[in-house]
């Protein structure tokens, strides 16, 4: 856990030389150890270990909400993005010439944390790992490659929701035209905005869904969503939230340098992305304690220094 928090280039460096040679703050209290035996730790121990004390984070961690977001429900972004690996790590299988594994993630928004992960071969479908996530009343957020309507019926088959970015050539049909719900001061920020029910010509369950269209610059964007109580600012405004799960992907490729595998079998994997998001999430937490004692702290000063006014005055 401290590795990926001191974003260092090199497990085994950091064991081999700053951990066994005593160049790590006393206050940690870390023994020296064999490199060896903490790389075999990654294969050693249960990946339900890990999952179990990550779970009761998320869970039990008082973690600030997003404010504007509180009275939309529970909201997730998903994704998969690619981690390059070494051509002996056969299970990774992606091109003839390279090994990729895939990280497929849910991210909560109300709370800006990753909450499940899925670990697996660069060439696994993404739509078929977020039906593994699915859970009811939650609204999932997703780009352009997790649509189809092979997803979004099981979707509303479990009673969760979604908000999809489709395809451009998207065909379908208008079924009604709906008001367009604006705050004055986001209106000259989006361009050609359209709200309408639609229903589509290739949907072999013929839904009527939800369609919010708008241009930003150069770039038209179609999201395509189930949930008619949400204003058309908020479904635009949920779909930009999606790139904030891009910022967590960069986070544990470059900061935690999670890009850099420690042990070659899935296992050692998942227990390693495991520990990187335990530590993100109270890194968060630390943050937000930090905050909240330098505020209390500027509104005890304030006090203080209102009451020696008042003395003086007096």
């Amino acid at each position: 856990m401290y590795f990926f928090s001191t974003q260092g280039d090199s497990f085994k460096l950091f064991i081999k030389t700053k951990l066994n040679k005593g160049l790590l703050p006393p206050e940690l209290n870390l023994q020296a150890v064999p490199y060896s035996t903490v790389n075999e730790a990654f294969g050693r121990f249960p990946i339900a270990w890990f999952k179990t004390a990550f779970e009761h984070l998320v869970q039990t961690v008082p973690l600030r909400q997003v404010p504007e977001l509180a009275s939309l429900g529970k909201l997730c972004c998903v994704d998969g993005s690619l981690f390059p690996v070494i051509n002996s790590m056969l299970w990774a299988e992606y091109t003839s010439k390279q090994q990729a594994l895939k990280v497929h993630l849910c991210f909560e928004l109300n709370r800006m944390i990753a909450t499940e992960f899925w670990i697996t071969s660069a060439n696994t479908s993404e739509r078929k790992i977020l039906l593994k996530m699915l859970n009811a009343g939650v609204t999932y957020i997703a780009d352009r490659g997790y649509m189809a309507f092979e997803v979004c019926h099981p979707l509303l088959e479990a009673h969760a929701h979604f908000i999809f970015r489709v395809k451009s050539n998207l065909k379908y049909q208008v079924q009604h035209a709906l008001p367009i719900d604006f705050p004055h001061e986001a209106q000259s920020l989006f361009e050609d905005v359209k709200d309408e029910l639609i229903q589509c010509d290739n949907d072999p369950f013929q839904a009527v869904y939800r369609l919010v269209c708008f241009s930003v610059g150069n770039d038209t964007f179609k999201t395509l969503t189930d949930r008619q109580d949400l204003t058309t600012y908020e479904v635009i405004m949920l779909y930009a939230y999606r790139w904030q799960i891009e910022l967590l992907f960069r986070f544990l490729k470059r900061s935690m340098n999670g890009i850099h595998m420690i042990k070659q079998d899935k296992q050692g994997v998942t227990i390693q992305f495991y520990a990187m998001l335990i530590v993100a999430l109270l890194q968060l937490r630390l943050k937000q304690l930090t905050v909240d004692m330098n505020l209390d702290k500027q509104h005890s000063d304030s006090s203080q220094q209102c009451g020696i006014d008042v003395q003086k005055k007096i």
